[in-house]
This record gives structure tokens, C-alpha cells and sequence, in this order.
């Protein structure tokens, strides 16, 4: 046994909750994926009973949920991204280089993808066990970066269904990856450059509700999950307090525009060409609070936000540049 053979492989499906054979393995940072199952007793008056009778109780398979954390690689990401949006386009070839362009933004209707997302699991005696959760739907992500790290990307799922038996998918991992890191961000605030961050995180709610449950013989084990609300985003900067401008905004309530991108050593494709992962937020005002001095440190300011919707723009677009030329 040994946990570098643990492995997480996914797949796009056609039809909700109909498995598909994994296409694409990706470096998950840990195992979380957990069947939900609900345990439903009769314990009715019947004289000599000792305790619930073995002959009353029913088990109901609630499908599950599971999280992967993952770092962002100038390669691969593509499918994950796409299962976070309402709109992909792309990859489109930039003229004729090696580098393809790709965007995933967010809409009123909410992502539309399902996943096949299997999980092997090694086991004591040296063997590995497939699990294979289907009908698998993000229901909320995040992204966060500190200074000295990686850039990491967290996607929760719901699921219909998991089961065991069937084999475990042949891994299929991007050639020559590299991970994003701290030092190819650069933060961008009402279009002049913030040069005081020392993290950033953004969380988004995607509002899928996912107990769509029925008395119904020919239902399924349960709907697929559909947007019920309104998407939330909110996320926050760390910073070395500098100056009094993003106070003065967050007092004045000013909405502004934000843009994090991450970019790679120049040319890294090709000439006039590099790895590029970018955020963009077209309409984002602060919520809070003021900054803090201190005795031991350098004075700091916590700067937590919400992005809103101007009526035009996607809430959230994350743009890729890469080479690849398939998601």
C-alpha cells in the first residue's frame, strides 16, 4: 500500500447521473468524497422488544458530496473550469501560434456540466478500490493565494450515486506542467495596480439546489441540481496598510472593477506568448473594515468584498492561456 497511488480521474457526461468512462486525472491535495446515506427505523409499540428489530430498519441512498482541491497548473484545467460556468468558449488558437485562449464566465442560468469522478482508494493489502460517484455537479468553488505559495483552486460537488464496481480508469495526466505561484500574480483594483496584498480568496455560491427528491416510482434517485437563487461571490485581501484609498471607497460604497492575473516567465509557449490564469470582476465594492496598527508588525488591512451584478458583464470570467487546444 502506498498513497502515491491514490488517484482521482474525471469525466464529462452527456446525460446527468449516466457514468462515463474517465478522461482526465487530476492532483487532488486529499479524499473527501462521502456517500450520503440515511438510515430510516420503525420502532412502533410491539410487546418483548429489546430495541429497534432488525427487520425495521431501511436504508436510502442520498447520493453524497465531495470537495477537490487541486493546484492550478498552466495545463489541464480546462474541464474543471468549464463545470464552474454558465458560458465556455474556446480554446481558440491565438492567429497561428501554439497558444489557445479560453474563457468560463458566469450567468443567470448557472453551469450546466455533470461529472464522472472517480476515486481509487489503496487499500492495506497492497490492492486499489475504485470509487466511481456519478451525476457529480459543482455546487460552489473558491480560489485563494498566499505570498511564499501556489495558486489553488477548491470545487465542491454533489453527486447522485457512487458504486464500486467498476475498474479503475487509466490515468491521463497533462505533460510538463507547472504550478501557478505567488510571484506571477498581480492584482489590479479600479485599473491601477494594488502592490500591498499579501493573500486573496474568492468564494463563490453557485445556489444549486440539490435535493430535487420525489414520490414518484419512476424518478430517479434524485433531479438534477438546478440554480435556486442568486450566485454569490465574496472574497478578501490581506494587505499591508499603504494608503487610505480602498478605505475611502469602502466608506463611500464606490463599486469598482478587480482583476487578479497570473502570469509565467515570457515566452514560456513561444515569442510574445506565456501561461497566463486571470480573474476578472467588472463590478466589486468592499464591505469592510478598517485597518488595524499594532504594536509587533507593520499596521494591516483586512479588505473583504462582494461582487455584484452591473447588468452586462458576467459577475466573474476566468481566462486561460495555454496550449491546449481541447478542454
Amino acid at each position: 500500500m502506498a498513497t502515491l497511488d491514490s488517484a482521482i480521474h474525471i469525466g464529462k457526461e452527456s446525460t446527468y447521473g449516466t457514468p462515463v468512462t474517465p478522461s482526465r486525472s487530476f492532483e487532488g491535495m486529499a479524499d473527501s468524497f462521502k456517500r450520503d446515506q440515511e438510515r430510516l427505523e420503525s420502532t412502533g409499540m410491539r410487546a418483548g422488544m429489546q430495541g429497534v428489530r432488525s427487520d425495521r430498519v431501511v436504508q436510502v441512498n442520498m447520493g453524497g458530496t465531495g470537495s477537490l482541491e487541486v493546484d492550478v497548473l498552466n495545463k489541464g484545467m480546462g474541464m474543471l473550469l468549464e463545470g464552474l460556468a454558465g458560458t465556455t468558449a474556446g480554446p481558440t488558437q491565438v492567429a497561428s501560434t501554439s497558444a489557445y485562449t479560453q474563457t468560463h464566465a458566469n450567468s443567470a442560468a448557472g453551469p450546466t456540466e455533470s461529472y464522472t469522478v472517480q476515486v481509487v482508494r489503496p487499500m492495506v493489502d497492497g490492492a486499489n478500490k475504485a470509487f466511481t460517484h456519478h451525476g457529480c455537479k459543482p455546487t460552489a468553488w473558491s480560489v485563494k493565494q498566499d505570498v511564499s505559495g501556489l495558486l489553488k483552486l477548491s470545487v465542491d460537488y454533489d453527486f447522485e450515486d457512487v458504486e464500486t464496481a467498476t475498474a479503475e480508469a487509466s490515468a491521463v495526466y497533462p505533460a510538463s506542467t507547472l504550478p501557478f505561484a505567488w510571484t506571477n500574480a498581480v492584482v489590479t483594483i479600479d485599473s491601477t495596480e494594488f502592490c500591498y496584498a499579501t493573500s486573496f480568496s474568492m468564494d463563490a455560491d453557485l445556489a444549486m439546489k440539490t435535493d430535487r427528491r420525489y414520490l414518484c416510482s419512476s424518478a430517479p434517485l434524485k433531479g438534477v441540481p438546478v440554480r435556486s437563487g442568486l450566485a454569490s461571490f465574496t472574497g478578501s485581501f490581506d494587505a499591508d496598510f499603504a494608503s487610505t484609498t480602498q478605505y475611502d471607497a469602502w466608506v463611500a460604497g464606490t463599486v469598482f472593477d478587480m482583476n487578479i492575473k497570473w502570469s509565467m516567465a515570457a515566452d514560456l509557449i513561444e515569442s510574445g506568448h506565456t501561461y497566463e490564469f486571470e480573474l476578472d470582476f467588472p463590478a466589486v465594492q468592499w464591505t469592510g473594515e478598517s485597518p488595524e496598527a499594532s504594536n509587533s508588525d507593520v499596521s494591516k488591512h483586512s479588505m473583504p468584498f462582494t461582487v455584484l451584478d452591473n447588468g452586462s458583464d458576467p459577475m466573474v470570467t476566468v481566462s486561460v492561456k495555454s496550449t491546449d487546444s481541447a478542454l
